[in-house]
């Protein structure tokens, strides 16, 4: 055989409704545990904000027609909400808005830099560029409110989603241009 042959979408359906009642049942198996074992300390919630982003990144990224930076936005709002949640969990104590999400604000627009230098049909990306990127300025309101002791990360963070912004203007300028007149009906 020389092409590998193509799942069923039908036995694909089947796989992810199996497996989300799977972590469904963990779930509350976890939960019943955490509530006879230690009360006190919720480290129930934390498993299961963990589960749901594994899961949810499994059933994305099972798509067939991903497109990548598509899934980079994706990432980036789910694994800043999943350290939020988790510092919230555990008494916030700011390690989320001071090292997590400008880490990983730095990866997502390293990653879509690359994308868009490498991208010879930029004018796919585009629009999730453009979201990354304002997604991308939220360490400017930590900084602004005083909400993170840490602004050096921040500071950094900013600086490449700045970077990430102008080398794709450079490079993309007319096809930037373009898909946000398509988009928004400029």
């Amino acid at each position: 055989m020389l092409y590998p042959q193509k799942n069923s979408a039908k036995r694909n359906n089947s796989i992810i409704k199996n497996s989300f009642l799977i972590l469904l049942v963990i779930a509350i198996i976890l939960i019943i545990i955490n509530h006879f074992t230690t009360p006190g300390i919720k480290w129930a919630g934390c498993f299961n904000a963990g589960m749901l982003y594994i899961w949810i990144t499994i059933v994305y990224s099972l798509n067939r027609n991903i497109n990548t930076s598509r899934h980079l936005f994706i990432q980036l709002i789910a694994l800043s909400s999943l350290f939020i949640y988790i510092d919230i969990k555990q008494g916030f104590l700011g390690w989320s808005i001071n090292y997590a999400i400008p880490i990983v604000i730095m990866i997502i627009n390293i990653a879509m830099l690359i994308l868009s230098i490498t991208s010879y049909n930029y004018v796919k990306y585009a629009f999730y560029q453009v979201l990354i990127v304002i997604v991308s300025l939220i360490p400017l309101f930590f900084i602004y409110e005083n909400m993170t002791n840490n602004k050096t990360l921040n500071i950094i963070a900013v600086g490449i989603c700045g970077l990430n912004l102008l080398i794709s203007l450079i490079f993309h300028f007319k096809d930037l241009r373009t898909e946000l007149i398509r988009k928004f009906h400029i």
